[in-house]
């Protein structure tokens, strides 16, 4: 059951560092334009490739090696030292593009700056390999909510739009700097071994390579849509991108708490257990994907009206393509992690992201300028369908097929087309729109999902205690 108490902390904790800024995006929508929302994130995915390289492969690669240690502290500081060295030649290049690049000398990008101190501090990898959510959960809560209410107290009209990006950093930073406190309980004081530091060096450049290509379609085609298209594509690009990302997180923060199991249970030669991690994530993600996919196609206009106001209705066309990202970022989440990356698999991992970074980079740049946020959107969808692809590829001769494509699948996916035609047969029946139609179309779609499930008898209550014992 340890396992389900740290998937809810981690995804109680995932969940509240995208719940809170969506909390403000009905607010802030209201205030400043999408090209003032697009200006700011389209030099924010600037700052995410220096981001990257500060942190390497060491958040994965950490994981698994806490998770496996059996000196935490020795194995923490040989880890985080190649992040502390990677951290400060990012923040120095950094600063030298905003000296010399005249475009980058403006005070967004000088605000952001403050991301990079955050890499620097951010063990939160560590937590993760010890299975340790608890701590980090609350004392994270009270940094989060102290940034929402900032932001509505603060940020009052569209002059404010540097203090509303530096809010978001700077309690950013704070988040990762109280993770130190509750650390000692597992490090000691710094030691540093050259010959370990050496040897971990290459394993997380192995999949800091992977975390390059993945950029290239999360983060560039942001960066491409500012270049190509407009900083107005950028902000409904983005907003579209957030209000996914909620869903995504729950599916993604499964993922965080099962590797590092996984990877224990492999480091014990217990390849049969670790089977069955794999076919219960498989399980769970599909129960939780489907159901979202149709609920939000179906109830998308009237969320997005009701959420974003009138000056953002042209997100409803993006969500209504990248939601179809959930199903392959679920699949990818559980292959890539949880039968690759905790098998030692880096090359083949590392492949499955390059790939489609190409691709993303291909086809973005031919698209956008004629079809903006709407072909960064469905390339969006590709690549991620193009990773699944090669990481099932790749993963074939180490799980059986059944375990993803089965009669469970089947049954949740007919429970949702059921659960979708029963909203909107109430849709087309009532019209209600605002908060009373969304929460009565979302009580109608819940109720007749769980209700095909228990009909179809898609998950069998038994079995499920088993895996978990």
């Amino acid at each position: 059951m340890k396992v389900i108490k740290n998937y809810l902390y981690n995804l109680s904790y995932q969940i509240l560092t995208i719940i809170l800024p969506i909390i403000t995006v009905p607010y802030v929508t209201r205030i400043f334009t999408s090209e003032d929302l697009g200006n700011y994130v389209f030099y924010s995915s600037i700052v995410n490739y220096f981001s990257l390289f500060a942190m390497l492969g060491v958040a994965v690669y950490g994981t698994k090696q806490i998770a496996a240690a059996s000196d935490v502290s020795s194995t923490f500081w040989n880890i985080y030292a190649i992040q502390l060295i990677a951290s400060l030649l990012a923040l120095i290049a950094y600063v030298l593009v905003v000296g010399i690049i005249p475009n980058m000398g403006g005070i967004i990008p000088i605000i952001l700056g403050v991301v990079l101190f955050s890499k620097i501090i951010d063990i939160s990898w560590l937590f993760a390999g010890k299975e340790d959510f608890k701590k980090i959960t609350l004392r994270n809560t009270v940094v989060k909510l102290s940034g929402v209410v900032s932001i509505f107290t603060l940020v009052k009209s569209s002059e404010d739009l540097y203090l509303y990006v530096f809010l978001i950093v700077i309690f950013d930073f704070l988040g990762q700097f109280v993770m130190w406190v509750p650390a000692k309980k597992f490090i000691k004081r710094p030691y540093f071994n050259k010959k370990a530091i050496k040897k971990n060096l290459h394993p997380i450049v192995l999949l800091f390579l992977p975390q390059v290509a993945i950029s290239l379609y999360v983060i560039l085609d942001k960066t491409l849509l500012g270049i190509l298209g407009s900083y107005s594509d950028v902000g409904i690009y983005e907003q579209g991108q957030r209000l996914t990302s909620i869903l995504i997180t729950v599916v993604s923060s499964l993922g965080a708490v099962m590797l590092p199991r996984v990877a224990s249970l492999l480091s014990e030669r217990k390849e049969k257990e670790a089977q069955n991690m794999v076919r219960f994530s498989f399980i769970l993600y599909n129960l939780i994907i489907f159901p979202m996919i149709f609920g939000l196609i179906a109830v998308n206009e009237v969320f997005v009206k009701l959420f974003l106001g009138e000056n953002f209705q042209d997100v409803k066309y993006v969500l209504y393509i990248i939601i179809f990202n959930l199903m392959f970022i679920g699949w990818t989440n559980i292959l890539g992690y949880q039968v690759l990356v905790a098998r030692n698999k880096n090359k083949e991992f590392m492949l499955s992201t390059t790939i489609p970074a190409f691709v993303s980079v291909a086809v973005n740049t031919a698209v956008i300028p004629t079809f903006g946020y709407i072909g960064a959107s469905m390339t969006a969808v590709l690549v991620e369908f193009l990773a699944f692809a090669i990481q099932w590829y790749y993963s074939r001769n180490i799980i059986n097929k059944n375990l993803l494509f089965n009669k469970d699948l089947a049954k949740i996916i007919l429970s949702s087309l059921v659960m979708f035609g029963a909203v909107m047969l109430c849709k087309m029946t009532l019209g209600f729109a605002g908060i009373v139609g969304l929460v009565i179309y979302l009580a109608v779609g819940g109720i007749s999902y769980l209700g095909m499930l228990f009909l179809l008898k898609t998950v069998n209550i038994k079995e499920m205690k088993a895996m978990l014992k």
